[in-house]
């Protein structure tokens, strides 16, 4: 009987404390993204090459935005996450367990070669990325982005933003994010998301 009282204390409190759950500041935000329990990441690796897509909130993206602007104001929050909420922005970061293999040179033999690879990166990669809603319709990103980072060589990442005006994104209940590889060698890659669990951020209090 008492034990049985516990037990039932016990998922009481577990069920509180999930319900009551939040975020207090950005790195705590920044590590609850990057849980892989939490559904916000998927990770795969192939030909060496680790390929990591995270799905970036709406919120995230607002916090963003409000530092990039000096902004303090809530309202200004919502206001960004308004902008922000009717698409849906990934990022994708490659990396390769040697530090020696530079994404940006793999395979390349000469600084033509070089030039290409650059530009696929930045221009050309929106062609091979494919994202695939649950009814089996596919989408290219309207919008991606090589952020700069010339201090890390082996490693590169690319923002992504796909929308829709049928609102078919925001209303699929899965979302495979599809990588088609022409230049590292890693193949098709899926990065598959629940949209339940990316729907559902704990709530900010920061």
């Amino acid at each position: 009987m008492l034990k049985g009282l516990k037990n039932s204390i016990y998922i009481f409190l577990l069920i509180a404390m999930s319900c009551s759950s939040s975020i207090n500041n950005e790195k705590e935000l920044l590590g609850w993204l990057g849980e892989p329990d939490h559904g916000f990441i998927k990770k795969t690796k192939a030909n060496g090459f680790l390929l990591s897509m995270k799905y970036l909130p709406a919120e995230y993206l607002a916090l963003n935005e409000m530092k990039k602007d000096n902004k303090t104001d809530m309202n200004d929050f919502q206001r960004y996450v308004d902008e922000f909420k009717n698409s849906k922005t990934f990022l994708l970061t490659i990396s390769h367990d040697e530090e020696t293999v530079n994404v940006s040179n793999y395979n390349v033999a000469n600084l033509s070669e070089y030039g290409q690879r650059i530009r696929d990166l930045s221009f050309n990669i929106k062609e091979v990325l494919v994202l695939k809603t649950s009814s089996g319709k596919k989408y290219n990103p309207v919008l991606t982005t090589m952020e700069n980072a010339y201090e890390i060589a082996n490693k590169k990442s690319i923002y992504m933003v796909f929308s829709d005006d049928q609102k078919e994104i925001l209303n699929s209940e899965q979302l495979d994010i599809v990588f088609q590889d022409t230049f590292l060698d890693t193949g098709i890659s899926h990065f598959v998301f629940d949209s339940k669990k990316i729907n559902n951020l704990p709530n900010l209090n920061f």
